[in-house]
C-alpha cells in the first residue's frame, strides 16, 4: 500500500487519515477511536510540545454519505502519528514523508544537541 501525498493550493503538503491508517496496516476496526485520539494527543512539533490545532496540523476531510470522519494531516503530524503507532512499518512511512516534506532533499546540516 502506497501512501498517496496531496498539495494543495497554496502548497501544503498532507495526507489522508485513513490512507495513513491503511499503510499502516492498522486493525480496521479501532480505525474511528483511533484517529480521533491522533487528533486530540500531544506531539513534539518543530515548535514545541502541543496538541495539533485544526487548519494548521489537521483539517476534517469533506466526504459526503460517509459514515466516518476523515481528516487531511499535515506531513509533519502524519510523520509524528506513524512514529507513535504499533505498525511493523512505522519507520519506512515516517522516512517517505520526511523526504516528502523536504522535497526528497536530506538537510545535512541540523543542529546537533
Amino acid at each position: 500500500m502506497d501512501l498517496e501525498i496531496f498539495e494543495s493550493k497554496k502548497g501544503t503538503k498532507v495526507v489522508t487519515a485513513s490512507g495513513l491508517y491503511a499503510a499502516l496496516k492498522l486493525p480496521v476496526r479501532q480505525y474511528s477511536p483511533q484517529v480521533r485520539r491522533w487528533v486530540r494527543d500531544l506531539y513534539e512539533f518543530a515548535d514545541g510540545i502541543r496538541k495539533p490545532q485544526v487548519y494548521r496540523d489537521f483539517a476534517k476531510r469533506p466526504r459526503p454519505g460517509e459514515p466516518i470522519d476523515d481528516f487531511f494531516l499535515t506531513l509533519e503530524l502524519a510523520k509524528l502519528i506513524a512514529l507513535r503507532s504499533n505498525s511493523k512499518n512505522k519507520l519506512k512511512y515516517a522516512r517517505l514523508l520526511e523526504l516528502a516534506a523536504t522535497n526528497g532533499q536530506l538537510n545535512l546540516f541540523q543542529q546537533a544537541a
